[in-house]
Formats: structure tokens, sequence, C-alpha cells
């Protein structure tokens, strides 16, 4: 979780060596342990250190060999893989960064999909005089950038790029929008002319020309046949296993978000497998961190939480939540991250992060993705009944009905739900939208919506971020669709950047690509069977999980903690914005709305549509507040 910063001067003048400290120093927080630039005619490359891995201890970026310079803020999983095909050596002293250079060399503009691990790098190619480059294939790792026919930056955060007077701090009022209505696309920023490269491309740049690329898609006709369930279980473990084992690679102590769920248990318990056979390990050393809702018995995952920790080996740590506002420290956590977000509960995850850095933890291990890619939505009993599979079907609504006391007739209405034409469903939902759904549309200001095109723009991005999620689709393609849309929510970059205010790199086991590519793979019936959501991470775990875990059907519920939380809180904040100083965000949001949804609120008429639309246009109103100070 180092840093990275670039100018490549396109109109042929000198890089100022002073702009590209300049940049540098913006990033300090991110890389404590070194920081230098390399500037050479128009280019110029920067980099803050932070140490992570053994290999990392010996790294020095940028640095530059047989005419070709590199930045890099990586992890490259498969090292052993590549040091084959390169004829590297697999030792401490050759840097991942080193790994990718070569791999540059070899394969030039195809090299990033040789590469397994979270990446963003650059590479001057003085031989050619072109800039290229990447970021991985699920965009854990930040890249932002301006592009302008005289000059290029980049850098890992968006704060550095406002070093250079070229770089205007403005508004993007479509990507505010977006943000109001839950659209998450994967390019724009809350930034004009400022934008994200994309999960899974590269950017090819010459004085004259600018070549995007996609370099890696999940096969949609991918398929796995096998002879048997246990032989896709065998495959999937033995995935799952080299997808954490890569990840435990550090010179300093890893921290394991462990919430007492089926995907964050798996990840603690096979660390702890993986980790048992390490004569230098010690497992009291094995650290978890988990966050507990005081007061919110429906949020109360320590039964579960308890269960992983009695396997012995484990030191757990525990945060409490739950007991202050879901603004504290906003304008910190808004600087580092750059963007209003999503979640309500950041400054609760922010004193979570604090206590591993307190315990000197550098690495972290989380379990998201999992819901995404072991996921098929309600779409698989549809299927059944269209392909008239009767046995399978019933054989699942009774595996349903068993595992959730659903009844049949409720079951059954959701099935024949399913069937009803999508038309129909969006005028009985009260949701249609001039020929279209688009949630939360009553949010915005209506002049903004003329403004930005009217609602086609906006049907237009909702397609883009979730196809045709309320249609009549296939389990595989709500699950295709599931994956593609973890790289427009940003979430890992998002964490990637408020981890680096404590100086620890997130890392996820369910975005290795082996992991996504497999369980994409594999016919349904691995991923949803007898009622058992993902049915094959929860047989795969057999022996390595506690059965509470392996086969809990339950999941803690938080949406009390912001009911309650929200108004216990920040009522005063709450009608400042709405009564007092709401010429902020006037511009962006139906102020009648906000008002009506404000009052049923106070009145304990709790409507999760509409508090989150409350809680967005809050979010906005402090990034606003913070804009300048970026």
């Amino acid at each position: 979780m180092s840093a990275i910063t670039g100018i490549f001067m396109r109109n042929g003048k000198d890089v100022d060596p002073e702009l590209m400290k300049k940049m540098n120093k913006k990033l300090s927080h991110r890389g404590p342990d070194g920081s230098d630039i390399w500037c050479n005619g128009p280019v110029g490359l920067g980099h803050q250190m932070l140490w992570t891995t053994q290999e990392s201890l010996h790294e020095k970026l940028p640095f530059e060999e047989n005419d070709l310079v590199i930045t890099a803020d990586a992890r490259i999983d498969n090292r052993d893989e590549l040091s084959k095909e390169l004829g590297l050596k697999d030792e401490e002293d050759v840097s991942d960064s080193y790994f990718i250079l070569k791999a540059y060399e070899m394969w030039g503009k195809d090299c990033p999909d040789k590469l397994l691990g979270d990446f963003a790098f650059a590479i001057w190619d003085k031989t050619q005089e072109k800039l290229f480059c990447a970021r991985d294939h699920m965009g854990v790792k930040p890249f932002y950038y301006y592009l302008h026919d005289d000059a290029f930056f980049f850098a890992t955060e968006i704060k550095a790029l406002f070093s250079n007077n070229l770089v205007r701090k403005k508004l993007n009022e479509q990507k505010i929008a977006l943000y109001l209505v839950d659209i998450r696309d994967k390019k724009f920023t809350f930034f004009d002319d400022i934008f994200c490269l994309e999960a899974a491309h590269s950017l090819t740049l010459s004085s004259n020309e600018s070549k995007i690329r996609i370099y890696w898609e999940l096969d949609r006709d991918y398929k796995i046949h096998m002879d048997s369930e246990e032989d896709y279980i065998k495959a999937f473990n033995e995935i799952f296993t080299e997808a954490v084992s890569c990840r435990l690679r550090s010179a300093f102590p890893i921290g394991f978000e462990l919430s007492g769920g089926l995907d964050s248990s798996s990840i603690v318990c096979m660390a702890k497998k993986i980790l048992s056979n390490n004569n230098n390990f010690q497992l009291n050393d094995l650290k978890t961190y988990s966050i507990f809702y005081d007061g919110f018995p429906e949020a109360d995952e320590s039964y579960y939480i308890e269960k992983v920790i009695e396997t012995g080996g484990i030191k757990p740590h525990f945060v409490l939540a739950g007991n202050k506002g879901l603004l504290d420290k906003m304008d910190e956590i808004l600087w580092h991250v750059e963007q209003p977000f999503f979640t309500p509960f950041m400054s609760y995850i922010w004193d979570f992060y604090k206590k591993m850095n307190k315990d000197n933890v550098r690495v972290v291990l989380g379990g998201y993705g999992s819901d995404e890619i072991l996921g098929v939505g309600n779409y698989y009993l549809r299927e059944l009944i269209v392909t008239f599979q009767w046995n399978k079907l019933m054989n699942e609504i009774k595996g349903i009905v068993k595992l959730s006391a659903t009844t049949y007739s409720i079951l059954f209405k959701k099935i024949i739900f399913s069937l009803i034409p999508m038309f129909i469903k969006n005028k009985m939902r009260g949701k249609n939208i001039k020929g279209g759904f688009i949630p939360r549309a009553h949010i915005l200001n209506k002049k903004l919506i003329n403004k930005l095109g009217g609602y086609e723009n906006f049907k237009r991005f909702h397609r883009s971020y979730r196809g045709d999620l309320y249609g009549e689709i296939k389990p595989k393609e709500y699950q295709h669709m599931s994956i593609n849309a973890i790289t427009h929510n940003r979430y890992t970059a998002i964490t990637t950047v408020s981890n680096s205010a404590f100086r620890i790199e997130p890392r996820f086991p369910f975005l290795d690509k082996r992991i996504i590519e497999f369980c994409y793979a594999i016919p349904t019936e691995m991923i949803i069977k007898s009622g058992w959501t993902k049915y094959i991470l929860r047989v795969g775990m057999a022996d390595i999980i506690p059965n509470e875990i392996q086969y809990r059907t339950t999941k803690g519920a938080t949406d009390e903690v912001l009911y309650k939380n929200f108004l216990l809180f920040e009522k005063d904040f709450l009608e400042n914005i709405i009564y007092s100083e709401n010429e902020v965000i006037e511009d962006y949001v139906d102020l009648d709305f906000l008002k009506k949804s404000y009052d049923n609120y106070d009145k304990g008429i709790m409507d999760l549509d509409n508090l989150l639309c409350l809680w967005f246009s809050t979010l906005l109103f402090s990034f606003l507040l913070e804009f300048e100070k970026l």
C-alpha cells in the first residue's frame, strides 16, 4: 500500500523535480518508509514506500533498467510461476516491481494479464517514448489521472494531482447525481477531468496518442465440468487455500477481519491451518479484529466470533461501536477518502483500523467479494421453472422452507412474481419513471436532472452498472453482473485509501482472479443447493470452520444501528442541513423531498430507502464543505 505519482509532459517540456516532490509529499501518509523521484526530460515518476512484504524491505522505487523506468504500488502473487517464465530467481532481494518490469520487457502491453495480485504501476519506455500504466484485475489498487493534450498526471490519490496548476478543482455534477441515486460507475470521480483508470485496464500514452485497453474480462461462456461434487470441492479448496496463502506474505503482523460470518471465518480458519505448518509462526500471533455493536442485539455476532476463537490459537481484539455519531471524524475521513461513500459506518470502521495500527498491523485480510462471486440472486428458482426441472425445483423449495422457516405460500408468491413481465413489475412497484426504473431518483433536484440530459441519461448509467437487474435474467447472468459490480462499487479502492491513514494494506482473498473464474464457471447447483447459499464454500470448509458457522442461516443486521444513531447523534446536524445551510446542496437535492423524508424519520416512520437518501445527502453536504481542503 505504497503511493505512486507521475507526470508526462506531452508537449515536450521538462518536468520540474520540485513539482514531483510536491506531489509525493501530498501522499507521504501512505509511505513512511521512503520517498524518491525520477525525472528525465518530459517524464517524472515518484514513489512513497510502505514496507509490507520481506521483498519490499529491499525495494527501491522508481528504478531504471534497460531503458525502462517503473514506479509501482504492487503485490505480485504468482512470483513462482513468473520466475520460471522470466528466468528470474524468486528470492527475497528480487522485488515485486522487478517482476513487473521484466514482464513488460517480455510481453509488452499484454503483461498485466500475466500478473496475479493487486497492482497499479507505470512504466516509461524510453525506446518507444511511451508511458504504459495498468491496474489490477479487480481494481484493488487505486489509480487516478488527468489527461490533457499538453500533459498527463497520475497519482494513487486525487489530492496529489492538485499540486499542478493545470489541474482545476471543479465539481463533477454528473458524478454527484449518480451518487445520490446510488448508481455507481467505474470511470468518473467527483472532480471534473479527473478519472479513475478502470480495473483490468491499461493506458498507453505517447506525445500525440492515448489508448485505453481492456486486458481481461470474465468470459461469459466459460464453464468447468467435473465428474463429481467431490471434484469441485477439492478444486475449490486448492484454489481458496492458495488465494489465502499468497496474501499472508508479510514482514509485519497480519490482522484478520472477523465478523463471525461464513466468509471472514473461512479466511481466518484457513489462514490458521496454513500458518500452523510454519515453524516460525506462533498461533497466538494470529490477530483477529471484530466490531461489537453495544446495545444492538440484532447486530450481535459475538456468539459466532467466540466459536472461531474457541478453535484455539487466536488472539482476538474487539472494537466497541454504536456508541457515537455516524459523522464522527468525518472531516478527517473525507480528506483521506476524497469522495462521499455509501456505508454509514465509516466512523466505526475508522476506529477499527486505528486499533490495528496501534498493534503494528500493516496487512489485513477481509472477506469482501464472496457475496458477489457466490451469489445468483433469486433467479435460480425461476430458471428451474422455465426449464421444467421440477425435481430440482421442489428440492430447492423444501430446502428454503426448512432453513428459513418461510411458508410455502410466501415462497410460491415469490416464484409467481418472478414470472411476471418486467414492465408490469415496474408498475406494481410504483417506480416506473418515464419507462425505466431509477433507484432514488426522487431525491434529485429536477433542474439537475434536466441539466444532465434527463432520465434517459440516468437509465444509461444504471444499465451500465447493473445491467437489466430487474429483468428476466438467468442465474449466471446475475452472477456475472454481480462480479462486474465489484469494480463499479469501488469498495476496495475506498478501503485502500481509508486504510492509508493507518498505513495498513487490505487484502481480499475472494477477489483472487482464480477464485472468481472458478466460481463463475462451475454449475449453479454448486453455488446454491437444497436451499443452502454459497454451497461450495460451506461444504469446502467442513472440518476447517466451526459447524455453527458452516451451516448458519442468519446474518447480523445493522439497519437498527443506522435508524437509531443517525437521529440520536446527528439530529442537530441534519436539521442544519435541511433548514439552515441547505444552499450548500440545493442545486443537487430536492429539498422538499428531503424535508419530507426527515419529518417521517423524526416521527419514527422507518423507510430504509428514504433514510439512505438522508444519509447520502448528509455525506454530500460534508464533502462539499471539505472540497476546497483537498
